[in-house]
């Protein structure tokens, strides 16, 4: 299950931060309350990690480097 960050639209709670983790399913609707104060929130943008092929071709062609790779009995063939 996705984790989604909100942020309370005023001032929260007293036992609330102004941001919160909340688990829910993609196909849930974003809530529009703080479950444990019961204030607005508003679903904010969470930065990830999307971690990419640091070894894909078209990476080390901007690094200037060339993959090889070994194709038959010490053949080898740029990838």
């Amino acid at each position: 299950m996705p984790i989604y960050e909100y942020r309370h639209k005023g001032k929260p709670g007293d036992t609330c931060e102004e941001t919160f983790e909340f688990f829910q399913k993609m196909s849930d609707d974003p809530i529009d309350k703080c479950p444990v104060c019961g204030r607005a929130v508003e679903k904010i943008l969470s930065r990830f990690s999307g971690a990419s092929d640091r070894m894909a071709p078209t990476r080390l062609k901007e690094l200037g480097f060339t993959k090889l790779v070994r194709r038959d009995k010490g053949v080898y063939e740029k990838e």
